[in-house]
């Protein structure tokens, strides 16, 4: 519910600034409709490279051999901590209000400590002062087409129809103990975009998609908010800099699990 605050919050501002920059974006007499006034909306093909920098808010439980696994804490348990990952983001943009939106998130924790209580983890047993090593191994690909139905040479506003697609793995490993799980998550998300040039090279961006799927007993959820600035050195090149919220909880067979993770992330983009 929060973050859907902040989508109506963001959408709602960007509309308003979209409908008070049409008197002036006709100043740049744009023909056609093309984006003249602004630098960074004349392309076809857009590369994004960013590090983006979250907590690792993670929750993870596995069960085996009808032995309930116990919710095992990626700080408090296994000693994760917060780390750089690298974003990978391409758009192809055939017409104006149309774009093919593709990106591809690896996130890795690993963690070494001791043990502070007893857990469970895929049938096993692993008892309070254990040494353990332990590595999750989180990736993330979403394929998506985003639509904009207001288009205009100071900002745009859209739609996007996603797929994610997730593959978790994750080791714990102890000197007589080692196991670990597998978990795939494809769901399909509806989102929204907004972003409106508040000067020729400087633009902020706001995007939200999620959506709960419920395939017999396994279920996902999935949601995902960006909040960033853009600024443009030229219409080919530019730096990014914002805030991501990743959310997904999911259950599939035996296994459960939530990942939230937030922060800021910083990186580069290139048009042609």
């Amino acid at each position: 519910m929060r973050m859907m605050r902040q989508l109506c919050v963001s959408t709602a501002c960007a509309t308003l600034l979209l409908m008070m920059s049409g008197t002036a974006s006709a100043q740049y007499g744009a023909p056609g409709g093309t984006a003249t006034g602004v630098s960074g909306e004349d392309y076809h093909v857009e590369l994004a490279y960013g590090l983006w920098n979250p907590n690792p808010d993670l929750r993870i439980s596995s069960e085996s051999l009808g032995i309930v696994g116990t919710t095992i804490e990626g700080i408090t348990d296994l000693g994760f901590e917060r780390s750089f990952f690298q974003d990978f983001r391409v758009v192809l943009r055939p017409s104006r209000k149309f774009k093919f939106r593709f990106g591809y998130t690896p996130v890795k924790y690993e963690g070494a400590t001791t043990l502070t209580r007893t857990i469970v983890f895929n049938g096993q047993r692993y008892t309070i002062g254990l040494p353990v090593t332990s590595a999750l191994d989180w990736k993330s690909w979403r394929v998506g087409i985003e639509y904009d139905f207001i288009a205009r040479p100071r900002g745009f506003l859209g739609v996007i129809v996603e797929g994610k697609f997730t593959a978790l793995d994750m080791e714990l490993n102890a000197p007589v103990i080692s196991e670990f799980t597998k978990v795939k998550v494809p769901i399909p998300t509806l989102g929204a975009i907004g972003r409106v040039y508040l000067a020729k090279n400087l633009a902020v961006t706001a995007e939200f998609t999620g959506l709960k799927l419920t395939v017999q007993e396994d279920t996902g959820k999935y949601l995902e908010f960006d909040l960033n600035g853009l600024f443009n050195f030229n219409k080919n090149f530019g730096v990014q800099g914002g805030y991501r919220t990743v959310s997904l909880d999911y259950r599939v067979e035996q296994d459960a699990g939530n990942l939230d993770l937030k922060g800021l992330y910083f990186g580069g983009v290139a048009r042609f």
